[in-house]
């Protein structure tokens, strides 16, 4: 045997390899599973702490796998006693392929032209990933199997059934809590990233983050399972930690391996369990900003990140078990390949089984796939959804790295941005352009590969500066009116009684509601009585003392002014019509009683025809047709089976100090974010009022609420919308520092 007659690039696998003869190692742990009613083999591989599954057809070859005899005569041993037939021949020979490159056996043969393709793409992918793995940097720091051991009857309690159940009540009543005060409990949410928050939120990510791989580990521990390594991966920068249990995927029973998954995220909820009854009970506002703070990171993140289905954390496996699909990103990418091949190419999946398993080889395929198994209908809908899912979701979160990056580290940001954008489309379209007219696997079909070629290439890229975006401009409204006057409390105080009713006609001054404070009403009356004392003395000493006299002049001025200051806020209590109008909206008699705080909202007068009203950035002022009497769709909730039309009445700059519907803010459930410290939106934004064709479908009862809106876009093309996205992205961010 040489090399060269294994290696030559012409001859199949079962040529090649027929006349090896192979070593079986002795060393692996091997586990029975049983996937979706069928047995499966899970393979452990103690030295490089890997697991493999093995279909059990696999299993069952590999097994009577003979070291003895040659690959060829094992395969002729194999059909003899009926567990293979001579069709198989090609895909007995991939699987010895597979099996050698998860190295769950050893062939004595050096597979220089495999090597050397292999060795090529590694040293293209690491000279192409220099600048992301900076970001996701991996440091091994320690063994803690041992330590593990000596600690894991310390833990084991929080696994038992009586703290899963008492676990369960309180993450319930916590919930109860967030929901029944959701607006309280979402309105801190707009300051959240402000400056002074960030020390405490990243080093509470950073100890969450122990935390939650410590969860995982002492479930593996528990369980039965050796978690040989822990360490720290640089994210962005930050450092959070990772452990290594690998091994519970050996786990017989299907509970264990999903609690292993899950315990990371369930030690987070045991931190965010306690912190919603701090912020909830606690009376210290210290106390309550950092148990919310703690509540969000143990709560919405993991939620966002490690129960993200789409990452490769925790809810990418639990998904995984839970479907039976070993390694689901990588055999989605795959069937997302094949069925584009079958598509395009017209190629069979049988006809690109070799160059699928090489690049399931290069790419650490952890599953082995049986003989002739086929995927089901439900699988391959799932492999379809999630591989398209995913593919989306990796390219948003490399640009969304950037772009938090880019609020601190500008050019950074932009740079890695760029980065990514230009070798991503440009090593695309590169390797595709190789594959379609290069490749042996595209020769049967080589004047329809060139086709495709010229298609994906050429033709589409250039549409993009043709075809105009479809799709208008969906924005959130609201229904307002020509002159709205927002009448919020400027005096704390309960409410006494409410004297008109929502739709009365009222006019300018007229009495609205009445507040009572008994405090600001007893300090209007000292005010009052001490200016009163001090007049008297002046009297009686500006012709005896003019000294005492002059002290006094002092003192009546500013009594003079606290008293009006008093007088003010006793008026403030009595909230009046600021203009003449309908009432749209008030306080009811029925809330009698009521503290009623700073700011909050009393009544609601408004004058002239009905309105509605929405607030754009300047990104989508571009990004629509602008002209008076531009048709307008909107939906209103509750009949969003009916589009009513509307026309565009007037665009204008919204002062700086514009009152916003609180409808139309983040905390409102709107999509405008407001700074924490000013309560004004973060960017210039243009008031657009749109007339309703139909006035009578909107009352005045509908004041206020929220409906969606869908305007016309202007025509720009498909590449003019992204490149201008781009750009104001670029601006705002260097005008940003």
């Amino acid at each position: 045997m040489t090399v060269a007659a294994v290696t030559c690039p012409t001859r199949s696998p079962a040529d090649a390899m027929k006349d090896l003869t192979f070593v079986l190692r002795s060393d692996l742990h091997v586990s029975r599973q049983v996937h979706q009613g069928q047995p499966v083999y899970v393979v452990h591989d103690p030295v490089s702490f890997k697991t493999h599954r093995l279909p059990l057809s696999n299993y069952q070859l590999f097994v009577r796998l003979d070291p003895s005899k040659k690959l060829d005569e094992n395969f002729d041993s194999l059909v003899r006693q009926n567990h293979l037939k001579r069709s198989d021949r090609d895909s007995f020979f991939q699987l010895i392929m597979q099996l050698q490159q998860l190295n769950l056996l050893v062939l004595p043969v050096a597979n220089g032209s495999r090597l050397h393709e292999q060795f090529l793409k590694q040293t293209k992918t690491r000279r192409r990933s220099k600048l992301l793995g900076a970001l996701f940097m991996t440091i091994p720091l320690a063994r803690p199997d041992e330590f593990l051991t000596r600690t894991a009857f310390r833990i084991r309690w929080m696994f038992s059934q009586g703290f899963l159940a008492a676990w369960a009540i309180a993450g319930l009543c916590a919930l109860w809590l967030i929901v029944s005060r959701f607006e309280e409990f979402t309105q801190p949410f707009n300051g959240l990233l402000a400056t002074e928050n960030l020390p405490f939120l990243w080093a509470a990510f950073v100890v969450l983050k122990v935390w939650h791989e410590l969860g995982h580990a002492y479930a593996c521990k528990i369980y039965g399972g050796a978690v040989p390594e822990m360490g720290m991966i640089l994210i962005a920068g930050t450092p959070a930690a990772y452990v290594d249990a690998t091994s519970a995927w050996s786990f017989p029973e299907r509970w264990k391996r999903l609690v292993v998954m899950a315990g990371g995220m369930y030690f987070e909820s045991i931190v965010a369990i306690p912190a919603v009854f701090v912020w909830a009970f606690a009376t210290s506002p210290l106390m309550t900003s950092c148990a919310w703070q703690l509540v969000m990171m143990a709560s919405l993140i993991t939620l966002l990140f490690n129960a993200n289905p789409l990452m490769k954390y925790d809810g990418y496996f639990i998904a995984s078990e839970l479907v039976g699909i070993q390694n689901l990103r990588g055999r989605a990418d795959q069937y997302l390949k094949a069925w584009m091949k079958r598509i395009f190419l017209g190629l069979k999946s049988g006809q690109s089984a070799a160059s699928a398993t090489r690049r399931a080889e290069a790419d650490g395929e952890t599953s082995v796939r049986g003989i002739g198994a086929g995927a089901s209908s439900g699988s391959t809908l799932i492999l379809a959804g999630y591989g398209i899912a995913a593919a989306i979701y990796r390219t948003l979160l490399i640009f969304g790295i950037a772009a938090m990056i880019a609020t601190r580290f500008p050019m950074i940001g932009l740079a890695l941005a760029a980065f990514h954008l230009v070798s991503t489309l440009g090593s695309s379209g590169l390797s595709l352009g190789r594959y379609l007219l290069t490749s042996p696997e595209t020769a049967r079909v080589r004047g329809r590969a060139r086709l495709v070629a010229v298609l994906a290439l050429v033709i589409v890229p250039l549409l993009s500066f043709v075809i105009p975006v479809p799709f208008g401009v969906v924005a959130q409204g609201v229904v307002a009116a020509e002159s709205e006057y927002f009448l919020n409390a400027e005096t704390p105080g309960t409410l006494l009684q409410s004297l008109v009713n929502p739709g009365d006609t009222v006019n300018s001054g007229a009495l609205l509601a009445q507040l009572k404070n008994p405090e600001v009403t007893e300090q209007a009356q000292l005010s009052r009585a001490e200016l009163q004392e001090a007049l008297l003395q002046w009297e009686v000493s500006r012709s005896t003392d003019i000294t005492k006299s002059t002290e006094l002049e002092a003192r009546i001025t500013e009594l003079k002014h606290r008293l009006l200051e008093s007088q003010r806020q006793v008026s403030a209590l009595s909230i009046t019509a600021p203009s003449g109008g309908r009432v749209a909206r008030v306080l009811p008699s029925s809330q009698k009683g009521r503290y009623i705080n700073i700011g909050d909202q009393a009544a609601v007068v408004v004058d002239g025809r009905t309105l509605l009203r929405t607030w754009l950035n300047e990104d989508e002022l571009g990004s629509i047709q602008r002209e008076p009497g531009t048709e307008i769709h909107f939906r209103i909730p509750g009949r969003s089976e009916t589009t009513f039309v509307g026309r565009l009445v007037s665009i204008e700059p919204a002062a700086e100090s514009t009152a916003l519907n609180d409808a139309m803010t983040f905390s409102g459930g709107g999509t405008i974010l407001l700074d924490p410290k000013t309560g004004l939106p973060l960017e210039p934004l243009f008031q657009v009022d749109i007339s309703p064709s139909n006035e009578t479908v909107l009352q005045l009862a509908d004041h206020g609420m929220r409906l969606s809106l869908q305007i016309p876009r202007r025509y720009e093309s498909f590449a003019a919308w992204g490149l201008r996205r781009v750009m104001r992205f670029v601006q705002k961010t260097l005008l940003a520092r």
